[in-house]
């Protein structure tokens, strides 16, 4: 009885010599050649078959080139594939033409056959040293970012005079856009109808409607306070700072804005 599952391979074409194995050659990439060249300067042609094609995963001594599968017209050229280490391609073919810039000390080694699955995979490898995870605004170069944290906290109680806007951050400083995660203000007069705005704009804002309104306060007749508040993130282009404005003279006063500059 038979406990072994039948392989998918014919092992008995293997052993004797029907059943293909990969075939292979190095080729000097030492000196150029070209499709366009003369003299030593000529593509490389090989007269062998197969529908499989590797080169070698070996990225120290082997190295790049171009390569036509099944050209036989010089003057009506075939695809150029660029080939490096680990390329693997499934192409008939029953002449193959290379071209490459001089490479000294480098070989292009390409393994072939017929039906041969040639795998893309990888070696396996350790990663050394230390990765680190940090947020948007303070993470260097090598550091991982895990996503955005706010990076500034604004608060203010100053009382402002009317139409005097104070600035959250500066144009300047907004090199590559910022999120404005949450702006709140109240804003308060003994006497008359406030209303209050978070303006973005590349200069100080001279109205509650001078530039981008980020948020505004809601308007009612008998409202000695102004209040506003953002009700979702928003995105500030580069190049335009962020104000708080109020339209009359403040008595009393609270502000805030978390906001990370990108």
């Amino acid at each position: 009885m038979d406990f072994l599952k039948r392989p998918n391979s014919d092992f008995a074409a293997v052993r004797d010599g029907r059943q293909s194995l990969p075939l292979w050659m190095d080729i000097d990439l030492s000196v150029a050649r070209s499709i366009t060249g003369t003299g030593a300067n000529v593509p490389l042609i090989l007269n062998i078959s197969g529908n499989s094609f590797f080169v070698d995963a070996d990225t120290v001594n082997v190295g790049t080139a171009i390569v036509h599968f099944q050209d036989t017209n010089l003057g009506n050229a075939s695809a150029p594939f660029y080939v490096a280490p680990g390329f693997v391609a499934t192409v008939g073919f029953t002449q193959i033409l290379v071209e490459n810039a001089a490479q000294a000390g480098k070989r292009l080694r390409i393994f072939y056959g017929v039906d041969i699955d040639f795998r893309a995979g990888v070696n396996a490898s350790t990663i050394s040293g230390v990765v680190t995870v940090g947020n948007a605004k303070s993470a260097p170069a090598n550091v991982v970012n895990s996503g955005f944290d706010y990076g500034v906290s604004y608060k203010s109680t100053t009382a402002l005079a009317a139409l005097t806007p104070e600035q959250v951050f500066s144009a300047a400083a907004n090199v590559n856009g910022a999120i404005v995660w949450t702006a709140e203000a109240l804003s308060g007069v003994g006497a008359g109808i406030q209303q209050c705005a978070f303006i973005a704009k590349a200069a100080a804002p001279v109205s509650l409607i001078d530039g981008d309104v980020v948020s505004i306060s809601d308007f009612a007749f008998t409202n000695t306070w102004g209040k506003t508040k953002t009700s979702r993130p928003v995105k500030i282009p580069a190049g335009k700072g962020l104000y708080f404005i109020a339209s009359l003279a403040e008595s009393s006063a609270h502000r805030l804005c978390l906001y990370t500059l990108l």
